[in-house]
């Protein structure tokens, strides 16, 4: 990020008033200003609760010149689009307004009552993803398709198998536009597609999951 948008921002959030009287914890999730460039971001204060694996970011994204809050349930982070403003004065006005309830939705999101589309499906009724071990790999299972989670454009988080220490994981989605599953492996912060595990039907997932998880893990630890 270059010095003039620092010191553009910095003085911004001075003349708002911006975070000023953050309160040390909201909704369970513990707050700290940072007000510092990373990258190509400009980072104005995080949320976290270290026990969900979850937290929320606001920032300037220096490349589309735009205000976000970013969100993470466990490695998976994606922005919250109805935060997007070019503008300083209305993102504050946004955040006053509706982070509260964002941040209840996030401690809250495994909790949601179950998308009808993944009930249509029958992902509910599984009985190979209800079985799908604790543990597998040295990976814990930490998104089950019992409770799946809600991503971005359609797409459900259904499996995620994590290796927090390492940052490494793999993550099953399901896609309600495209009715298909896929999915990817993080690898220190690295993504990679899986391909073997595209399916249109959940017989066709078993068979490749039953022929590849475990592959899949392995390989991840391997690079971890």
């Amino acid at each position: 990020m270059t010095d003039d948008n620092i010191t553009k921002l910095t003085a911004q959030a001075t003349e708002l008033h911006f975070a000023e009287n953050l309160p040390a914890e909201i909704c369970g999730f513990a707050t700290e200003k940072i007000f510092a460039a990373r990258e190509d971001k400009f980072i104005f204060f995080t949320c976290t609760n270290d026990e969900l694996h979850c937290a929320l970011t606001t920032y300037f994204h220096e490349e589309t010149s735009e205000f976000k809050i970013s969100q993470r349930i466990g490695l998976t982070e994606f922005c919250l689009t109805n935060f997007f403003t070019e503008d300083f004065a209305a993102f504050q006005k946004l955040i006053d307004a509706e982070l509260e309830h964002a941040l209840k939705n996030l401690r809250d999101v495994r909790d949601k009552n179950f998308n009808r589309f993944l009930r249509e499906k029958e992902i509910d009724a599984w009985n190979y993803g209800k079985n799908l071990p604790a543990t597998l790999e040295g990976f814990e299972l930490f998104i089950s398709p019992e409770k799946p989670v809600e991503v971005t454009n359609g797409s459900f988080i259904v499996i995620n198998y994590v290796d927090f220490a390492a940052g490494s994981d793999f993550v099953l989605y399901y896609n309600i536009y495209g009715d298909v599953f896929s999915a990817e492996s993080r690898i220190k912060g690295d993504t990679q597609v899986s391909y073997a595990f595209e399916s249109t039907t959940l017989e066709e997932l078993e068979k490749n999951l039953r022929e590849n998880l475990s592959d899949e893990l392995k390989n991840i630890r391997s690079q971890s």
